[in-house]
């Protein structure tokens, strides 16, 4: 049962579940952590993100690499025009996001219904090689996905750690008004991060509509993940959202391979509930004052 080649193709599927989760995730958290909104279109995001990819690879057959990175840029960038009519209102008010952007979601799904209808469309596999690692063979095109998945990570850890911008990010997501009495423009920083906050989970999205399914509706699934994986970690930690996607990531695809998917959807929000009675700031969250 646990023999060398299922635990490699689990740690491979473990590796590939984890890069998205942590980019849902951080997309997710980013949004909290800074502006207090609950954002329930990020699925939605997720969604167009999967769409941009299929027209930038699949339909006017750009290479991969620089589709998955057009279908981010352009979700984003579209997504400012939302920023500026709908999300910048609810700005540090938590509870009336949650209403106002549980109804932007509809709209966009069923804007997308419209657009494109509600049947499953599939977005061809970036490569189509095998690559032997050691006694399993691992599709070329999921060691892609990790690594893009990996170097979209890296980047956006550069930029925090060590851009003038990326520390006024993270100062605002410490303590908004402290930020602002030392000279930072919030508003400039609301838009940047809700720039890499769609970004990262367009990205996302794009990398789970090639591996699954691409459809209006497919946003529901990657909206879950990033409550599960933000609880987890805890609201408003960008670390808290990273070690929450690989531990969720993994546990999913240990559990689904040895257990069956039902028992992994199982502990995932037993887990959660169980963290919410003991720990409900998350593991590295912290407790309300």
């Amino acid at each position: 049962m646990f023999s060398a080649p299922v635990l490699t193709q689990v740690l491979i599927n473990g590796l590939s579940l984890s890069a998205i989760y942590v980019l849902i995730a951080l997309g997710f958290t980013l949004l909290f952590g800074i502006m207090k909104v609950v954002n329930f279109a990020h699925g939605s995001f997720a969604m167009l993100g999967g769409y941009a990819l299929h027209y930038y690879f699949g339909e006017f057959k750009l290479p991969y690499v620089v589709a998955i990175l057009l279908a981010g840029l352009t979700v984003a960038a579209a997504s400012m025009v939302l920023e500026w009519l709908v999300f910048r209102r609810f700005y540090q008010k938590m509870f009336q996001s949650m209403i106002g952007l549980l109804g932007l979601d509809i709209a966009i799904v069923y804007s997308s219904v419209l657009v494109w209808d509600v049947y499953e469309r599939s977005i061809p596999a970036a490569v189509d090689a095998m690559v032997p690692i050691g006694a399993v063979s691992i599709p070329a095109d999921k060691l892609m996905i990790i690594g893009i998945a990996i170097v979209v990570l890296l980047a956006f850890w550069a930029f925090m750690s060590l851009s003038r911008y990326g520390l006024a990010v993270r100062a605002a997501s410490e303590d908004i008004e402290i930020a602002e009495a030392q000279g930072v423009n919030t508003r400039r920083i609301y838009q940047l991060a809700f720039f890499l906050a769609v970004f990262m989970t367009a990205i996302a999205g794009a990398i789970y509509a090639q591996t699954y399914a691409l459809s209006p509706f497919m946003g529901d699934r990657p909206l879950m993940v990033a409550f599960i994986v933000v609880i987890l970690g805890g609201m408003g930690s960008i670390p808290g959202a990273a070690l929450g996607g690989v531990l969720f990531g993994f546990g999913e695809s240990f559990l689904s391979t040895f257990y069956g998917s039902a028992t992994s959807t199982f502990v995932s929000f037993g887990v959660v509930i169980a963290l919410l009675v003991v720990r409900p700031w998350g593991l590295l969250g912290k407790p309300e004052r």
